[in-house]
């Protein structure tokens, strides 16, 4: 359903450490939206979110301790793609299938209010 680096499953439990998250999981929601700023095409957008349990319906998984819940809709949207963690950048979703687009090789923003591939 969701591929996760090391990298960021570490981050993950970082900002899950803290007492007040204890017993939190992250929600991830992709979009589809019409057009890209790497002109390839429609692109995806992300939101990821600290919750205590998934929606009805959401599919789960534990990764190394930490829980994600998704809708089926963007589990479908996330096929193929990894969440990363780069220092001095944050969480990104990048498409391990994608064919470079000129700015980007595919990665895409996790969506703090939008985010492109052109970052």
């Amino acid at each position: 359903m969701i591929e996760v680096s090391d990298k960021a499953l570490g981050e993950f439990k970082r900002v899950l450490s803290g007492e007040d998250k204890k017993n939190l999981g992250i929600k991830i929601k992709a979009f589809m939206s019409e057009s890209s700023c790497c002109s390839c095409g429609p692109s995806q957008s992300y939101e990821m979110d600290l919750v205590e349990k998934g929606e009805t319906g959401d599919l789960s998984v534990d990764k190394g301790g930490v829980s994600f819940y998704m809708d089926p809709a963007s589990a479908g949207l996330m096929e193929g793609f990894e969440i990363d963690f780069i220092d001095d950048h944050g969480f990104i979703v990048k498409d391990n299938n994608a064919p470079s687009c000129g700015c980007g090789g595919g990665d895409h923003d996790h969506g703090h209010g939008g985010g492109s591939c052109c970052g």
